[in-house]
């Protein structure tokens, strides 16, 4: 199974490049707009919230990890940050018809045996299976619209190939770089295959 890893656009306060590790994963099949990617079982640091947009939550979930990898964990240490950071999406779940939304960390390699223990109860470590998704990439800064746009389109893309055993409801966001990024931001929606 490959390892992707890419330099993507981080930038501290003082606009230093770091090297990002990436979510190891094998490519098995391409589209025109899209790629099949099959992600190994793995840990993330993860959190969830009950909201309409997908920005806020986002931004309140985001805070919370960050905490984690700054050292709010039970060895309270810093803990390397990664990407992509991931949310699942499933739509309607909450009481008012609110959007269950999981943001997740992937795990650096150097912890994936024994990661930090998160000291705030509303974060914690999951053990994500074997995930098989496809992928479709975009770029720019990224509003809910877009979102919401990219993963229609997806699904529209898979099933005009025939590609069978999808839930298009439910969907994973992707980003790839920092708030300090500018140009050539990278961005994804993964709908699983079942």
């Amino acid at each position: 199974m490959g390892h992707r890893s890419q330099r993507y656009g981080w930038h501290n306060a003082l606009a230093v490049t770091l090297c990002i590790e990436s979510a190891p994963y094998e490519v098995v099949g391409n589209g025109e707009t899209y790629e099949e990617r099959i992600y190994p079982a793995q840990k993330w640091v993860t959190t969830s919230r009950l909201s309409i947009s997908h920005e806020q939550a986002g931004s309140e979930m985001f805070h919370d990890l960050f905490n984690y990898i700054a050292g709010m964990n039970d060895a309270g240490i810093t803990v390397d940050m990664t990407a992509p950071v991931t949310i699942l999406v499933r739509p309607g779940e909450g009481p008012n018809c609110e959007n269950n939304f999981t943001e997740s960390f992937y795990v650096p390699a150097a912890h994936q045996d024994s990661p930090p223990i998160p000291t705030n109860a509303a974060v914690y470590i999951e053990e994500r299976p074997q995930l098989h998704v496809f992928s479709r990439r975009f770029h720019g800064f990224t509003s809910d619209k877009d979102w919401v746009l990219n993963a229609a389109a997806l699904a529209q893309d898979l099933l005009t190939d025939g590609v069978e055993d999808i839930n298009p409801q439910t969907y994973y966001t992707a980003g790839y770089d920092s708030p300090f990024v500018i140009f050539n931001r990278t961005n994804e929606v993964w709908i699983m295959k079942n």
